[in-house]
């Protein structure tokens, strides 16, 4: 039996928590207490719902209620002795967070970001300063296995945290850093019950990983075009209603914010492209459809849902739990993380070869100006990553081969 510590305790953090433990493995969960916490009503309990439509091409389901084997505030304790180390947090977290992994860790064990948002590259740099040569392999994906939400936490009556997921992923990008590690990661991930239901697709370097990471050609324009909406939402008697939480997918998305996110991917591949790696391939009718490449995820690679069609919100990822999650904001994460993590990277690397992207410095510039702060100053950036002394061909060289 597998020993799987998570490392987090959102969305993702429970649902991988949860899956792991229902798939047979012995699961611990770890949480910051300065974070925001989400695991008081289960500290003793320990029990996790995993629930929802789970869609999926193979009609793999795997529901149910669990008790997962530890949770703590305790890092050490959590990891000692684990097999797999699953990383789900926020980017803006992962020098906190690998500050305090890296020490820990011991030969023979993996790391699995999900998604990777360049935390393998900023993991790697800081063992290098750290002068830890601990051999284990760190795999970076380019998305979380799951559309899934926490629903319950924190709930002191039922001692139950609940996570309602929409749909599974059938297939995923991962690569580890160095790449050449891949195959040995890609035998030892079979034990992670996570993973049983979706086939993992090599990425061409964790830069390729970054770059595919669809939350930010997704979510971004859909935010930054809509700003009026968002801010207007319930508060304007003709725009929305209070009682209806404004969703960028079932009301942001139209032909117009399509052809922008499909110019802003365009970008992501031209970057890729310089740098002569690899990208997720995206198509431009995918992106001038309802559901996008969500509605592929879930039903297919011909599924096509016309704008001319609403979103079925029966089917659709339920609203979390707790009154600031009320109203949606321009403060919400597909700004404050999307931005200053996949934006400004993209950016700093498309600076290196001088890659021309004028919708990806906009969607930047006009969230700068939105949320009065700078982004490229305090985003991340290739000195984040550790790799700013290196020419592009070095760069990509210690991505495939660790030198």
């Amino acid at each position: 039996m597998a020993v799987i510590t998570i490392i987090g305790a959102g969305n993702g953090a429970h649902s991988l928590a949860a899956d792991c433990k229902l798939g047979g493995a012995e699961v611990r969960m770890f949480e910051f207490t300065r974070f925001n916490n989400k695991v008081k009503g289960i500290l003793n309990s320990r029990r996790i719902r995993f629930e929802g439509i789970e869609k999926n091409h193979e009609n793999f389901k795997r529901n149910g209620t669990t008790v997962i084997d530890m949770v703590t505030y305790d890092m050490k304790k959590a990891v000692q002795g684990a097999n797999h180390i699953l990383v789900s947090a926020q980017a803006q977290g992962f020098e906190e967070i690998f500050h305090e992994l890296a020490p820990l860790l011991e030969d023979g064990q993996t790391v699995s970001i999900f998604p990777d948002n360049f935390g393998s590259l900023i993991l790697r740099r800081i063992m290098r300063e750290k002068g830890l040569n601990t051999k284990v392999i760190i795999a970076g994906y380019s998305s979380l296995v799951y559309g899934t939400r926490l629903t319950d936490f924190n709930n002191m009556e039922t001692e139950t945290d609940v996570v309602n997921v929409m749909y599974r992923e059938n297939e995923i990008r991962v690569d580890t850093l160095p790449s050449s590690d891949f195959d040995s990661y890609l035998s030892v991930s079979k034990e992670i019950p996570a993973l049983d239901a979706t086939t993992l697709i090599h990425g061409d370097t964790v830069l390729d990983i970054g770059l595919s990471n669809v939350n930010v050609m997704l979510h971004v324009p859909a935010v930054v075009l809509n700003s009026g909406t968002i801010e207007n939402w319930g508060i304007i008697p003709t725009v929305g209603s209070p009682d209806v939480i404004y969703d960028i997918y079932a009301h942001g998305v139209s032909p117009c914010v399509g052809r922008v996110q499909y110019a802003f991917y365009l970008e992501q591949a031209a970057i890729a492209k310089a740098f002569g790696v690899g990208i997720m391939p995206v198509e431009e009718d995918v992106l001038q459809s309802r559901m996008g490449l969500i509605g592929q995820m879930m039903f297919g690679e011909d599924f096509r849902l016309p704008f001319s069609e609403p979103l079925d919100q029966t089917t659709w990822l339920p609203a979390p739990k707790g009154d600031r999650f009320a109203h949606f904001t321009m403060e919400s994460r597909y700004i404050t993380e999307d931005v200053p993590v996949g934006c400004s990277a993209a950016i700093s690397f498309a600076n290196v070869l001088q890659v021309d992207i004028p919708i990806i410095r906009s969607m930047t510039n006009l969230s700068n100006i939105m949320l009065k702060t700078d982004y490229c100053e305090t985003g991340f950036n290739l000195k984040t990553f550790g790799i700013e002394q290196m020419t592009a061909a070095e760069m990509v060289e210690y991505m495939r081969s660790g030198k």
